[in-house]
């Protein structure tokens, strides 16, 4: 199934070097990004001037206002957004009362960018479940980690809004029971 999105671009400026990530780079990126990626771009919203509130963006407030059906919202990465993580966290919240995920087209190791994918892994929960021998589920919490499955003969379901997919090997999770 192809994914929808909403794209949002604004000139990045580097901290206090004066060096800026243009819009028209990041457009670029988002685009290749959603062509390897299956995800069409319904709207785009280019921000033209920048200004370090994100909630005083004309065309982010119009991203947020946006009523085009999409379920992706995708910045080249989160410092479009800002560079201060509670303000890209107060974005990405309103962004999902609209039942949309913020996306970054790159991966960065800074702490904001890591934060931001982290902030899904921990909100958004994934809910499994592990069968014994005799194929009784058993609710977990799946816990990221280079840990090991504690029985390598369980079966290991993820559930993710009723579709199921088996992982043969889970030798690289650690579980933590849900109670």
């Amino acid at each position: 199934m192809e994914k929808k999105a909403i794209a949002y671009t604004t000139d990045i400026i580097l901290g206090n070097t004066g060096m800026v990530i243009d819009r028209a780079s990041e457009r670029k990126r988002i685009e290749e990004y959603a062509k390897e990626n299956g995800i069409t771009i319904v709207a785009w919203f280019e921000e033209e001037v920048y200004e370090e509130n994100p909630t005083a963006r004309p065309k982010l407030n119009a991203a947020l206002a946006c009523t085009e059906p999409h379920e992706l919202v995708l910045v080249e990465r989160v410092w479009a957004i800002s560079r201060k993580w509670k303000e890209i966290q107060g974005v990405i919240k309103l962004f999902e009362t609209k039942n949309a995920r913020v996306e970054s087209t790159t991966t960065l190791w800074d702490c904001v960018s890591m934060m931001a994918r982290n902030h899904y892994r921990t909100t958004g929960r994934v809910a499994c479940a592990v069968e014994d021998d005799n194929h009784v589920p058993e609710s977990i919490n799946l816990v990221e980690t280079y840990g090991r499955a504690t029985r390598k003969e369980r079966t290991l379901v993820l559930a993710a809004e009723g579709q199921k997919a088996s992982v043969r090997k889970p030798a690289h999770l650690a579980f933590q029971k849900i109670s």
